[in-house]
């Protein structure tokens, strides 16, 4: 399955534990010190400024997900944005498509709506009720917000590169895409045979925000095998944007690199 497909993902839950991988904090599937209602309003700004490139390079190609446009990329988040809008409403797995406008001039407020709506639904909605997800237990509505502010920052990265401008992710943000990722979706990939297994215990480090996370089997001594970089350049590298071998990306040994270019952490 495409990294472009991973919100869509939601055919089968995998039984997961904690006992693969683990952030640091504690925390298991936190959104951490960055309120909801920032975390929203990251969402929204990054899909309007998503939104807002239709009108230069609607057909610019994107570059991560193969045969995909621009406008490709917005109809697919679009969708997913209802599609997660529906679930957090009623508490249950949704299986409905939400396919975008047949006017083209339409897609950009189609999107930029989509996220409106998710986001007025889930600041009405207890962030700690209770609500299906593909996550780890327990499943809560709050998976839903930040689940969506890491898609939509991700998919603005790719926008941006598909024409030509330079995005950085915040930091923070970021940092959640890598406790999701350690703490869910990796443990899911490899519960559902997706991704090979690490041999061994890594020490990932974001070096600009100073937080660390450990994967890999529990019993693996974690002392001689890291990987460090910035925890923006973590996320793009755990969702296939960056390379193994990118300069940004400092690995302890050869073989935690081959390791981590074979693996699949996330869908």
């Amino acid at each position: 399955m495409s990294a472009c497909a991973a919100a869509r993902s939601f055919g089968s839950r995998a039984n997961v534990t904690p006992t693969t991988s683990h952030s640091s904090t504690g925390r298991c599937c936190e959104t951490g010190p960055v309120n909801d209602q920032d975390l929203l309003a990251s969402l929204l700004e990054d899909v309007e400024a998503t939104a807002g490139l239709l009108d230069s390079a609607p057909n610019a190609s994107v570059v991560h997900c193969p045969g995909w446009t621009l406008e490709d990329l917005v109809a697919h988040h679009g969708g997913v944005l209802r599609w997660a809008d529906a679930v957090a409403r009623t508490g249950e797995a949704v299986f409905e498509q939400y396919p975008p406008p047949d006017d083209p001039d339409g897609l950009g407020r189609w999107y930029v709506d989509a996220a409106r709506r998710f986001a007025g639904t889930v600041s009405e909605l207890d962030r700690d009720g209770p609500c299906w997800t593909f996550g780890r237990p327990p499943e809560r509505v709050w998976f839903w917000i930040r689940r969506q502010t890491l898609e939509a920052a991700v998919h603005r990265w790719d926008a941006e590169l598909a024409t030509g401008v330079e995005h950085r992710i915040r930091s923070d943000v970021a940092s959640l895409g890598i406790t999701e990722v350690v703490d869910d979706l990796f443990p899911r990939q490899l519960a559902l045979g997706r991704s090979p297994a690490l041999s061994s215990m890594t020490a990932v480090r974001a070096d600009d925000i100073g937080q660390d996370w450990l994967v890999g089997p529990v019993e693996a001594d974690a002392s001689s095998s890291n990987v460090e970089a910035s925890a923006a350049v973590l996320l793009l590298l755990f969702w296939r944007r960056v390379q193994v071998d990118d300069p940004r990306v400092h690995f302890s040994h050869d073989a935690v690199k081959g390791e981590w270019g074979l693996a699949r952490f996330a869908p």
